[in-house]
Parts: C-alpha cells; structure tokens; sequence
C-alpha cells in the first residue's frame, strides 16, 4: 500500500541565535539515512515564524544544498506578506527545492472566497509546485475542502495539502471530496498519530515531527504499509501513541522535539528562538523516560 513519512524539520541554533548548519547537516543526514521520504523546512517545527528573511533564506539555500535532491524537499514559504511570499516562494524553487508550503494569513480569520482568492493569486505567480498547509490551532481557522477543491481543479501547481488537525474528520472530508476530483492531490495529515488513518482513508500519509526524533520507527511504519504487513503497521501506530506524550511535556512543544535529539545525539544543541523556552531538567527526564520506554 502507497504510504510516505515526510519530516518537518526543526531548525537548530547556537546560543547567539545563528544557524547552527553543522547540527542542521546531522539531522538532515540522519533523516535521509534512516529512509524518511522528504524534509519540509521552515514548517511550524522550524519556528520560521521568529526567523528573519535574510536568515530563513540561508537556511533554504542550506537545505537545498545539504538534501541535494536525494529525497523531496518542501520549503515553508509562509509569511504575513503576500509578495514576500511569491519572492521567497521563486528563490527556492529557482534554488532546487521540489515544491513550497504556504499557510492561509493567520492574523484575521478569512472566508472560503476571500482563500480562494489568496491562493489564487499565488499560485499564478510561484512557479512551481505549492502545498497548501491548513493549521487551525495557530491560524484561528480551518480551510474548507469545497475551496481546496476549487483551487486543485484552477491550479495544476496546487499539488498537495498539509492538514494539520487532531481528529480526522476534515481530513477524510479533504480525501473523499479532493481526490475524487483531483485523484493525484497529495493530503497528509499533520500529526503522526494520524498517520495510518490518512492512509487507509486514502490519503498519502505524514509529515509528523516525531519523525525528527525516531525516524526508524515512522520509516518501519511505511514499510509496513507498503509489504502489506499487518502486525507492523498495529506495531507502530502502538509506539507512535505512546510517543506522542512527548508533545505534552511542556507547551510549546518544539523544546521538547529539540531536547530529545539533543539526548538521542542527533543534534548538538536545543535552543530556540526568543521567547521559546528552554528544556528544563525534569523535561529531560520525562524524555527520557518516554524513549526508554520505547527501547531507545
């Protein structure tokens, strides 16, 4: 059965704030080594909401060199301004980059037409492939299928969508009423938990940000799929639940994700963008407690 696992990748800092790109060329090497399907960059994982241009801009040009098209790589391209966006948008695809992933504008809640019409007017001006990212925890709103619908059929670039909800009603909605349409539309689910429900729904999988830290096991979940074996797929929806309580040791979650592969020796460092917080030392401990638990 056709399954993909694809990482939204955390960004990796020194101290003073600056890309910490010999940790970022680990993890990415990690990422492709233990057979994940792509990398999205600057997703919500990678706190590009904190990161000026000229920096999210180094790490695209960075990711692009480091991935050397050995797996796909979706740059997130999400900003407030809608030219900044197509700007950013065509540097990465002219730069290598597979496609780009783009949020609704997350301040005022928009309508169905008032979307129709963002997302129209970037897809006539990005040349390239574009995922559509519905994130209703942080953007206040979810985007309606009926409109993805619209934009699938006006748009050959609108590929895919990241849907980044805890259930799967949207999601199944998105499946049934897109890919009846539009049957090669990507939609994958943005928690990993969901994964295996995209998939028997239809779907096409993940991009989860567990897979940062135990890539193994979300890449032996796929290859479960794909040998049609039973008793693997049961096996990791198992341990992927069990490891979702690493998104409840703190909130915002994203210390916790960059904790544990600081542990798991993926990466050197866990610092975050200001205000994030830091780990603290009962933090790793319950991290550590959720890993061993896992055998790892």
């Amino acid at each position: 059965m056709k399954a993909a696992y694809l990482t939204p990748a955390i960004t990796l800092f020194h101290e003073d704030g600056s890309l910490d790109l010999e940790s970022q060329r680990k993890l990415f090497e990690n990422l492709i080594q233990q057979g994940i399907d792509g990398i999205l960059v600057e997703g919500s994982s990678s706190e590009f909401f904190a990161m000026p241009m000229d920096q999210r801009r180094q790490m695209a040009k960075f990711a692009i060199e480091a991935v050397d098209h050995r797996v796909k790589l979706i740059m997130g391209t999400s900003h407030m301004v809608a030219d900044e966006i197509v700007n950013f948008s065509n540097y990465c695809l002219d730069a290598g980059a597979d496609a780009v992933m783009i949020l609704p504008p997350y301040y005022f809640h928009f309508g169905a037409e008032a979307l129709l019409q963002y997302y129209d007017r970037l897809a006539k001006q990005i040349h390239g492939s574009i995922y559509i990212y519905n994130f209703p925890d942080n953007t206040g709103y979810t985007i309606p299928p009926a409109t993805v619908v619209q934009l699938a059929r006006m748009h050959p670039n609108i590929v895919g969508m990241k849907d980044t909800v805890s259930g799967m009603d949207h999601t199944r909605e998105l499946i049934k009423q897109v890919k009846s349409q539009v049957p090669d539309f990507e939609i994958y689910s943005g928690f990993d938990d969901n994964f295996a429900h995209n998939v028997l729904a239809g779907g096409d999988g993940c991009i989860g940000a567990l897979s940062n830290v135990v890539p193994e096991i979300c890449t032996a979940w796929v290859r479960a799929f794909r040998d049609n074996d039973l008793a693997g797929i049961a096996r990791g929806q198992q341990s992927i639940d069990r490891l979702m309580d690493l998104y409840a040791v703190r909130s915002p979650f994203l210390p916790v994700i960059k904790e544990a592969c600081k542990l798991r020796g993926i990466a050197a460092t866990s610092t975050g963008t200001f205000p994030m917080p830091n780990a603290t030392v009962e933090d790793d401990a319950r991290i550590l407690e959720l890993l061993h638990r896992e055998g790892i």
